[in-house]
């Protein structure tokens, strides 16, 4: 399965170890945005944004599961569901979620596609319960958004 996981910055660390886990059972990550460092200011860095812009909505032509890490604020990640609504408006199999207690803050969380969870471990449960009983169940059952990482 590949996957992709949006969400506020503050979280790249933990998303990071998450992506580290589901490569190393064989899954795949669309994009690593965890890994790119700072492009802001977006203005100042207007040819890289706008190469990092191109490719992250590329990626997500294939995602099969899109993860997005609800938060109280933020932008990209938004837009990036936007972007995963409309591929799954094309193919219907797309599966997105909205992790966390805002998964209601927006009219989009209520999009038919979206099933609205409270933990990352719900996804998992649903999408590869298997893990949950490996070693990267600590992992997997201990990140808090709201606490801005792993506990």
């Amino acid at each position: 399965m590949k996957w992709y996981f949006a969400s506020r910055m503050r979280h790249k660390e933990a998303i990071d170890k998450i992506v580290n886990f589901l490569k190393s059972q064989n899954h795949e990550v669309a994009y690593e945005w965890p890994k790119l460092g700072s492009i802001k200011p977006y203005k100042e860095n207007s040819k890289r944004s706008s190469l990092v812009a191109k490719e992250i909505s590329i990626s997500l032509k294939d995602v099969d599961i899109f993860v997005l890490i609800t938060d109280e604020a933020g932008t990209d990640m938004f837009i990036e569901l936007g972007i995963v609504i409309g591929r799954w408006l094309d193919n219907n199999k797309t599966k997105i979620y909205a992790v966390g207690k805002f998964n209601d803050r927006s009219l989009m969380h209520f999009h038919p596609a979206i099933k609205r969870v409270d933990k990352l471990s719900d996804v998992f449960s649903i999408e590869c319960p298997e893990f949950l009983t490996r070693g990267g169940a600590a992992l997997l059952t201990s990140f808090d958004p709201h606490l801005t990482g792993i506990k």
